[in-house]
């Protein structure tokens, strides 16, 4: 198991990699941030993308929590939360609708994950906002696992047409 120091030296890490992103798409370098995301996942992960992106959202959900306390189980989780949110605004940049609304939909399901599952008394500020999330989401007719998580968490879920 990994010790403390090292999960916390890897969240520091990590989170400047984040500003990295957030500092590139926001120089309009979208292409140039989602390299940064892509760096800043496998460091989080500890493998390459190629790897890393053959396993789901729920795998990398429970590869995230299962080593470690709950609290540093919950701040990767955010922290991967908010990259994917990043990856969303840099795919919106670049006019994909469609990989920024799965990016978005994706952060989501991790950030209401952590909230139900991983302490939540004091939040990271990287953590994305779930109102956010919902907002860039825009009329998207949410799946019913996500519907499920969103009523879980108290939040309303979005009405079916």
């Amino acid at each position: 198991m990994p010790s403390r120091d090292y999960i916390l030296r890897l969240i520091e890490q990590v989170g400047l990699l984040l500003r990295r992103v957030i500092e590139q798409r926001e120089r309009n370098s979208p292409q140039e941030a989602l390299q940064s995301v892509m760096a800043a996942c496998e460091r989080l992960f500890g493998m390459e993308a190629v790897q890393l992106f053959q396993f789901t959202p729920d795998q990398h959900f429970l590869m995230l929590t299962e080593a470690g306390s709950p609290e540093e189980a919950r701040d990767k989780v955010l922290m991967y939360a908010a990259l994917t949110a990043e990856a969303g605004r840099c795919y919106q940049q670049l006019n994909q609708p469609k990989l920024a609304q799965q990016a978005f939909l994706s952060a989501l399901r991790l950030a209401l994950k952590a909230h139900l599952q991983l302490p939540a008394d004091d939040w990271p500020t990287y953590a994305p906002s779930i109102t956010e999330l919902l907002n860039a989401l825009g009329d998207l007719i949410l799946d019913d696992d996500t519907a499920a998580l969103l009523a879980a968490a108290g939040a309303p879920a979005k009405a079916k047409p």
